[in-house]
């Protein structure tokens, strides 16, 4: 069941760096296109950014994935105090 959550994490940290680097991008090529720029971009440095995303909501996901695992799903329900 731990799996399940660190998945769900982990997909929402590289939705995140994916969405970062989009408007990144895109920043870029708006502020070139306004001043009649050409605008550059290297691929090396746009790629890492989903990576990195994936790899912070695996850190933040693990301690929270681990113990809703424990948790027992019927005390969950019950909104244990």
């Amino acid at each position: 069941m731990a799996a399940q959550f660190l998945t769900e994490s982990t997909a929402l940290g590289a939705l995140g760096g994916l969405i970062g680097t989009a408007l990144g991008v895109a920043v870029v090529v708006a502020v070139a296109a306004a001043r009649d720029w050409t605008a550059v971009l290297q691929p090396w440095a746009t790629l890492p950014a989903p990576a990195a995303g994936a790899l912070v909501g695996l850190l933040a996901g693990v301690y929270p994935a681990v113990r809703a695992a424990r948790t027992d799903p019927l005390t969950a329900l019950r909104g244990a105090r």
